[in-house]
């Protein structure tokens, strides 16, 4: 069973940077305004948007509050990939996506974690909407490049298994054509 908050004295649980269940609260209520079904599970806050699943989770400081918003990816063709190229996929878009989601590549899978600190609900809201939005756009680069490595890898397996032809191609000879030439067209 997970914490679901951290023990906090009687003045404490009103101020809501101390209390993780009325951060919870205000971004369920947020979610409920534009739609998007949610669930608790396990200490963690569960949303679905665009077919992709991520999770919240929320610390609480003694000035400040912190949300951790994670989007994992598991595939089995992912786990084909080399080493070289997860580690790639991960360094290239931690490089080129200039904002504040960092991605952690795993042997089975992908990790996009994007964490900031906030002070009030407000402040809670407008950065999550922010890290959310740069976090999706970190999740298509990281999907557009897996892709990209997963279709150059069994493209890659599939000319292995070709069988290697020696020499040169020419076409069929037709009724008018003696061997001598096809010889000469050859040389050309």
């Amino acid at each position: 069973m997970a914490i679901l908050s951290k023990v906090t004295g009687f003045w404490d649980g009103f101020s809501f940077v101390k209390n993780v269940k009325k951060m919870r609260e205000a971004l369920i209520e947020y979610f409920k305004e534009e739609g998007i079904a949610c669930e608790i599970k396990d200490g963690s806050l569960l949303f679905e948007y665009d077919d992709c699943h991520y999770t919240v989770n929320f610390a609480a400081g003694d000035d400040y509050a912190e949300c951790g918003i994670t989007y994992s990816i598991e595939d089995e063709a992912y786990t084909a990939l080399e080493l070289g190229d997860k580690t790639f996929i991960a360094a290239k878009t931690n490089n080129e996506v200039d904002n504040h989601a960092i991605v952690y590549v795993y042997n089975e899978s992908i990790k996009l974690v994007s964490t900031f600190y906030f002070t009030s609900k407000k402040m809670m809201l407008e950065l999550f909407i922010k890290h959310f939005n740069e976090l999706r756009e970190c999740t298509a680069a990281v999907i557009e490049l897996t892709l990209e490595h997963i279709n150059n890898a069994q493209d890659a397996a599939e000319d292995a298994n070709r069988p290697k032809r020696v020499g040169f191609c020419v076409s069929e000879q037709n009724e008018n054509v003696n061997g001598n030439d096809v010889a000469v067209v050859a040389k050309k």
